[in-house]
C-alpha cells in the first residue's frame, strides 16, 4: 500500500543532447535530432508508462527545444494528466539574465501556447535577480533552490520549492537565501546532502530515500527530482564522451556513479509512495 503523504517527484526530461559539450557545438535541429536518434521517444514511453503503471501524476521539466525536435511531445505528456514545465529551451546555464532572457525568448511561443507556470533551473544554478524575469514571462513558479522543501518563499512575485536536502535546521530567510543557487561542497557543509537531487540516487541507494519517505515527520514533503537519461540508458559513444578523468579528475567518479541506471530506484518509490504535481501542490498549499 502507497504512503498517504502526497510527496514531489518531478523528471527533468532534457535527453542526454543538450550537455554543455554538445550544446558548445551549435547544432541544428537536424543534426540534432539526427543525434538523438528516437532517444527522446524512446524514454518518453518508458517513463509515461510506467507513470501509468503506478497511477502517478508528476510535472515533467522539459527542455522546450525538444518540441521543436518532436512536434507533439508535449501533448502526449499533457494527455497523461501530467503537468510540463520549463527547463530552459536548450539546457543553457543560467549564469545571468542575459542568458536567461535568451532561453525565454527562445521558448516564449511554447510558453504562451501552453500557459506555463513552473520552472526548475538547469543544473539547479540559478540567480535571484532571474525571479522577476520570470515572473515577466507568466511563471508562478520555481524549483530552483535546495532546502527545505516545506518552507515555500515569494521571490518577486514567483513562489519557490526548494529541493529536499538532510539538514532540517536548514531554514534561511528570503535575504538569507545563497544565489548563484549551484550546489558548491563548502554549502553542503551547510545544508545537509542535497538528496533531492538526482546526482545522490545511486549513491545513497532505495533504502535512503524509502526511508526519507516515510520519515516519522508526517508534515514533511520531499521534493526529488530524476533525469530521463538515468531511468533509460542512451545507447551512444557520444554520450560517454561528456565525462573525462582529465577534464574533472576530482568528481570523476561521482560522476561515474551518476551516470548509472536507477530506474529500480525509480519504480521503488513509486510503487511505495504517492506523489503529485508541482502545480497540485501549490494549489493545497493555497498560493493560487
Amino acid at each position: 500500500m502507497k504512503s498517504a503523504k502526497k510527496h514531489l517527484l518531478c523528471i527533468d526530461f532534457e535527453s542526454w543532447i543538450f550537455s554543455e559539450r554538445i550544446n558548445k557545438k551549435r547544432l541544428n535541429l537536424k543534426e540534432l535530432r539526427k543525434l538523438d536518434n528516437g532517444y527522446t521517444l524512446q524514454v518518453a514511453d518508458y517513463i509515461l508508462k510506467t507513470l501509468k503503471k503506478y497511477k502517478q501524476k508528476v510535472t515533467f521539466f522539459l527542455v522546450f527545444k525538444l518540441e521543436q525536435l518532436y512536434p507533439g511531445l508535449i501533448d502526449k505528456i499533457l494527455s497523461q494528466g501530467h503537468e510540463i514545465g520549463w527547463h530552459g529551451h536548450s539546457h543553457a546555464v543560467i549564469r545571468n539574465t542575459k542568458i536567461l532572457k535568451k532561453e525565454l525568448e527562445a521558448s516564449k511561443k511554447i510558453l504562451q501556447k501552453y500557459s506555463i507556470k513552473g520552472f526548475q533551473a538547469p543544473t539547479i544554478t540559478f540567480i535571484r535577480e532571474g525571479y522577476s524575469l520570470l515572473k515577466k514571462y507568466g511563471f508562478l513558479y520555481s524549483s530552483s533552490i535546495y532546502g527545505d522543501s516545506e518552507k515555500i518563499y515569494k521571490l518577486d512575485g514567483v513562489y519557490e520549492i526548494p529541493v529536499s536536502v538532510s539538514n532540517t535546521f536548514h531554514s534561511p530567510s528570503e535575504s538569507e537565501i545563497d544565489f548563484p543557487s549551484n550546489m558548491r561542497l563548502s554549502k553542503v557543509f551547510k545544508v545537509g546532502i542535497p538528496y533531492g537531487s538526482s546526482f545522490f540516487w545511486k549513491i545513497l541507494g532505495k533504502n535512503y530515500y524509502g526511508n526519507k519517505l516515510k520519515s516519522p515527520k508526517k508534515t514533511k514533503v520531499q521534493n526529488l527530482f530524476i533525469h530521463d537519461w538515468q531511468l533509460v540508458t542512451p545507447n551512444s559513444k557520444e554520450y560517454k564522451k561528456d565525462i573525462g578523468f582529465l577534464t574533472n579528475p576530482l568528481f570523476f567518479p561521482f560522476f561515474l556513479v551518476y551516470r548509472k541506471n536507477v530506474s529500480d530506484i525509480f519504480e521503488y518509490l513509486l510503487s511505495n509512495f504517492s506523489f503529485q504535481t508541482m502545480d497540485k501542490y501549490l494549489r493545497q498549499k493555497g498560493k493560487y
